[in-house]
């Protein structure tokens, strides 16, 4: 069968209670029906499940609330993962701890072998969302308004219950908002691209620095504009020509002076100690600068070293992400001849790679690739991390060795002008042309700190217009972008419609509307859906309607590769919201014709007290019928 990404199977559910297993069922592709009388624990597994695959769920009922962990199988994209949270009266926000295998691996294996992830990630820690979006190849959302996309978002969409109001389509929750709710509606109906975001959060950032340059220009040209003359090269190589003709002849100068000077044989000791002391100074900022210019070398060769190293992790993972589609082709490949020495191989052992011979267990690869995609994203989050921390470090030390490197020219000059003072009576006429010398320097400084400030003024106008082109390439781009996204939208609507407006056509004679819908309409932000304009309808009608959004959504999701529902959905049982029993049993029946219309891998987990007598099969149905005396969760309470 073929298999859309995303795809969620749900393998088996295990609740535990401290050490005892009190519930441990199998579920397969296609239907599972739980089946059992009223309050007989059917909504509790759903919850389980909800909760196990990251779901947030605090209000538990009394006997899930004396359970204390639950554990997923699950396959995503055909990566075999086992889930595991624990159960919490006080908050739904617990960690996950996965396991890169099936569950029965997982019992066996090291404590090691498990990564925990939290409910919120961090600069250093992907959360448990962005651990199974990496599985199933769902691209991370996040901006300013939504914020991030979580996994519970996504399960609001797949799992229609019984508690929220059956007017709503989203699974209700506190704090709901039209923006994060239209977000997750675009995701999953494959109307997101993460360009867009990219590019968005690239526009700001070149917004907030084109805003910065700007700032930076005024201010220059401000203070510029008081000055009595320009910044240009012109003028600056003008003073340079001044000044340098000036220092030649107070060189010459000081050159004659002290001929005249060294003629009377005189010498100064004082002259020879100031001259010691400047001489340990220079010495003193070069060994500083020496060291600093070394551990920046080192620093770059670091950070070249793991830019290296995060694009073979980056690369690494996009093998592994393509890893299982690969070893899905090449399990049909047979050697009869060894690649390297040509020798003919033995016939193979039923289980044994076509290659190596050794025995194989294709479950187990899905596995070890869940587990190393894990690893990885880890590995890639930490690694980044540490290269900006680096990067920032190698900002710092350039800016240390520019400072150093002025404070050695200065140290150096001053040296040179000690080293030529007189120190005879001829000493009045040297110390005027050095004070002489000087000055000159200084002006000769100042003239260079005019050149940089004209490179800045450059450089700075050089990045605005940079600036300004790559915002107007992205904002440009977007607008490609997001013209897709609508036709992609619109195309997903009609897709979802057809398929609501079906299932109510095959819905029993209850509601007039339903016979002969025009037009179903519904939109995530608003939180609502109609039929022909209208909302009013009986609560046994609007929980079908609910209900038929729900499997609609996911029927669409099955003959549309480019939607990003991953072919999953729970519906709770109709009972308690007044549906009779003959057109619950209807409503399974469609549920069934969409499973077996599908062609490709999909999973709907159904709760129900009024089974379908065609669904009452092994091949459907998931445990036992459960009952007020064989409840659900192997806990009785007294």
């Amino acid at each position: 069968m073929t298999r859309f990404e995303p795809t969620l199977i749900v393998k088996r559910l295990v609740v535990e209670r401290r050490e005892a297993v009190v519930y441990d069922e199998r579920f397969h592709a296609g239907v599972n029906v739980v089946r059992g009388e009223n309050s007989s624990g059917k909504s509790t597994v759903l919850n389980f499940i909800f909760y196990g695959l990251g779901g947030d769920l605090s209000d538990w009922s009394a006997v899930a609330r004396l359970c204390s962990r639950v554990i997923v199988e699950v396959s995503l994209n055909g990566l075999s993962a086992t889930l595991s949270r624990e159960i919490s009266e006080t908050s739904g926000l617990q960690p996950m701890d996965i396991f890169g295998g099936a569950y029965d691996d997982a019992k066996s294996a090291p404590r090691s072998e498990w990564l925990r992830f939290p409910y919120k990630g961090g600069a250093s820690r992907e959360s448990f969302s962005q651990a199974l979006f990496k599985l199933m190849g769902v691209p991370e959302v996040s901006s300013d308004l939504s914020g991030h996309i979580t996994m519970n978002q996504i399960l609001r969409l797949l799992y229609a219950d019984q508690l929220s109001p059956v007017e709503q389509i989203f699974r209700v929750m506190p704090f709901d908002r039209a923006d994060l709710r239209d977000t997750v509606g675009r995701l999953l109906c494959g109307a997101y691209d993460s360009t867009v975001y990219d590019n968005e959060q690239r526009v700001r950032e070149l917004d907030k620095e084109f805003d910065t340059v700007n700032g930076q220009l005024r201010s220059l040209f401000s203070v510029l504009g008081k000055a009595d003359q320009g910044f240009t090269y012109d003028w600056i190589d003008a003073q340079r020509s001044v000044l340098e003709r000036e220092r030649v002849e107070i060189g010459n100068a000081i050159q004659i002076a002290e001929r005249a000077f060294y003629t009377l044989e005189k010498k100064d000791k004082l002259t020879l100690v100031q001259q010691e002391k400047s001489y340990k100074e220079v010495q003193r900022i070069q060994a500083s600068l020496l060291k600093a210019k070394h551990d920046r070398d080192a620093l770059a060769l670091a950070i070249a070293d793991s830019a290296g190293f995060l694009r073979a992790l980056n690369n690494k993972l996009e093998a592994l992400q393509d890893s299982s589609t690969v070893a899905q082709h090449i399990g049909a490949v047979r050697f009869e001849s060894c690649p390297s020495c040509y020798a003919v191989l033995d016939l193979e052992t039923p289980h044994a790679c076509h290659l190596c011979k050794t025995p194989f267990d294709s479950e187990q690869t899905k596995g070890r690739i869940a587990g190393l995609i894990l690893t990885t994203g880890l590995q890639i989050r930490q690694s980044e991390m540490l290269q900006a921390r680096r990067e920032e470090k190698y900002t710092i030390l350039e800016s240390q060795i520019r400072a150093m490197e002025s404070s050695w020219k200065e140290a150096s000059r001053r040296l040179a002008s000690i080293q030529s003072l007189p120190s005879s009576t001829e000493r009045e006429r040297l110390r005027e042309l050095h004070r002489r010398s000087g000055y000159l320097q200084r002006q000769a400084e100042d003239i260079e700190q005019k050149a940089q400030l004209a490179e800045t003024i450059r450089a700075l106008s050089d990045r605005k217009n940079a600036l300004q082109s790559e915002i107007y390439k992205l904002k440009s781009d977007n607008e490609g972008l997001r013209a897709q996204q609508e036709a992609r939208m619109a195309a997903a609507y009609t897709s979802i419609s057809t398929e609501i407006k079906k299932l109510l056509i095959l819905d029993l004679r209850r509601q007039d509307i339903f016979e002969d819908p025009q037009s179903v309409s519904f939109t995530f932000s608003d939180n609502k859906i109609t039929v022909d304009d209208e909302n009013y309808f009986s609560a046994s009608s609007r929980a079908i309607l609910r209900s038929s959004f729900f499997l609609g959504f996911f029927a669409a999701a099955t003959k549309n590769p480019f939607f990003r529902h991953p072919r999953f959905c729970m519906i709770d049982s109709h009972e308690n919201m007044g549906v009779e029993a003959i057109r619950s049993q209807n409503f399974q029946l469609q549920m069934l014709r969409i499973s077996r219309e599908s062609k490709v891998e999909h999973q709907i987990i159904y709760a129900t007290a009024m089974i379908e007598p065609e669904l009452e099969d092994d091949s459907y149905t998931v445990g036992a019928f459960s009952t007020s005396d064989d409840k659900t969760v192997g806990i009785k309470m007294v």
